[in-house]
């Protein structure tokens, strides 16, 4: 029988072995698939060991030799779903965010980064509230793009680019406080109220602290809509 989680340990957990061969990495993406596909559909309460072997149609022995515990599994569907959220914010900074107004790229990065946590708390709260901080944007962003200061370097050249409308005193120090405010209230909201990722006033407060961090008021509000 697999383990079931310690509630007290916070350290993700992590697979027994990767799959080497092919029919190995078909079993594992089974499952996987398994697993997300209950998530999705019957919610994390229906997710054990038992009902993944069933839907992924693996023996549950087969799949305790990759994974030690159900929390194992949903840890590498999570790692998955960063790395495509990584992907999507890397091809943004290349092309839309890089060419658009401050307004509209500061309304894309603090919509992303809502959006993709309200979607990991969509699909086990508990999980992600336990483990979030394996999940933090700002660091996978930073291992993808060469540095621990990847994130607060773009938002520093975005800030250059638009010195123009919105003349910051050190695009530097600004872009760095811009980053770590964005990440640490994300974060903290993720943690300790995760219903504010649903409110569009959480959006709107986000918004206008990166003007007042550059001591400007934003000529033009965040767009009232759904958050999505």
């Amino acid at each position: 029988m697999m383990e079931q989680h310690d509630d007290q340990n916070d350290s993700l957990p992590k697979p027994r072995k990767l799959p080497k061969q092919g029919r190995s990495r078909m079993l594992v993406e089974s499952t996987k698939q398994a697993c997300l596909q209950i998530l999705q559909k019957e919610g994390p309460r229906a997710l054990t060991a038992t009902r993944i072997s069933e839907v992924a149609g693996v023996a549950m022995g087969s799949i305790y030799q990759y994974f030690p515990n159900v929390d194992a599994i949903v840890a590498t569907i999570y790692e998955d779903l960063t790395t495509e959220e990584i992907e999507i914010a890397q091809k943004k900074w290349a092309s839309d965010w890089g060419s658009v107004s401050l307004e509209q790229a500061l309304n894309g990065i603090i919509r992303g980064s809502l959006r993709f946590h309200r979607n990991m708390l969509a699909l086990d709260k508990e999980f992600h509230q336990r483990f979030y901080m394996n999940f933090d944007l700002e660091k996978w962003f930073n291992e993808a793009n060469g540095g621990p200061q990847a994130a607060a370097r773009h938002v520093q050249q975005l800030l250059e680019r638009n010195q123009d409308r919105y003349p910051c005193a050190n695009a530097e120090l600004q872009g760095f406080m811009i980053n770590r405010m964005l990440t640490t209230m994300v974060r903290d909201a993720v943690k300790y109220h995760p219903e504010y990722l649903e409110r569009q006033e959480f959006a709107d407060y986000l918004y206008k602290l990166c003007f007042a961090i550059l001591d400007h008021q934003p000529k033009f509000m965040m767009p009232e809509e759904k958050l999505g």
